[in-house]
């Protein structure tokens, strides 16, 4: 009776990241002769309990001493339980999940990641079988470092044609697609919400303005 309880009172929370973390109490056998250790990170979207349990179970059966777990969207740019998972993490450490998008919503996190811990010498795992670190070979991090340089390269190349383009139109005088106006003062709080850090979705959410009309104002602000 106390379980169904439970679960209808978790269920009628709302909006709100709920997050977990598992500690073992005692040493596995294999942990009680090395001084590195193995951390897990469990993420599931709304309130999927079974599927967070079920990662949580399979990242204590890899040798997890301690496992982060959380209720969150991919989407999310900051995921507390991973962060806290990160920061816990030393070098010759271990930082182990079921797969790469339980905390990676793009290739492009997931590489600056990779180099972050690499550089540390701390090593990232999924159960599906990836495998990174900087030991077993020093063109490990080169390919890593590689890969994450050309994403930027990609990314980088289309912002500045897009930055091209609309400088072109504007010079030439033509209309840029009939977009919604608004007033310079939301103009200069969609601005100033992005320069403190907030992402294209919350800035939406505390102005209501829509998510092409942030990403104008800011790409335009951007070539003043």
């Amino acid at each position: 009776m106390f379980f169904y309880l439970f679960i209808d009172t978790v269920k009628n929370i709302s909006n709100k990241t709920l997050s977990f973390k598992f500690k073992r109490k005692r040493l596995l056998l294999s942990e009680k002769y090395k001084s590195s250790k193995a951390i897990g990170y469990a993420r599931a979207t709304n309130n999927e309990y079974e599927y967070l349990e079920e990662q949580i179970k399979f990242l204590k059966e890899k040798g997890c001493s301690l496992v982060f777990s959380e209720f969150i969207s991919l989407d999310e740019e900051i995921k507390p339980q991973l962060n806290q998972a990160i920061n816990c993490l030393s070098e010759g450490d271990q930082l182990i999940m079921t797969q790469l998008d339980r905390a990676f919503k793009n290739k492009k996190e997931c590489l600056r990641t990779i180099n972050k811990l690499i550089s540390k010498d701390i090593k990232l795992q999924t159960l599906a079988g990836f495998f990174a670190d900087n030991q077993s070979s020093k063109a490990n991090s080169s390919i890593f470092k590689i890969l994450y340089e050309l994403d930027n390269l990609e990314e980088k190349s289309l912002v500045e044609r897009k930055k091209e383009k609309l400088l072109r139109r504007k010079l030439s005088g033509n209309n840029l697609g009939g977009r919604p106006k608004i007033s310079p003062l939301k103009e200069s709080l969609v601005i100033r919400l992005r320069n403190e850090g907030y992402s294209y979705r919350s800035i939406r959410s505390q102005t209501g303005i829509a998510l092409s009309t942030i990403r104008r104002v800011i790409m335009e602000g951007e070539l003043i």
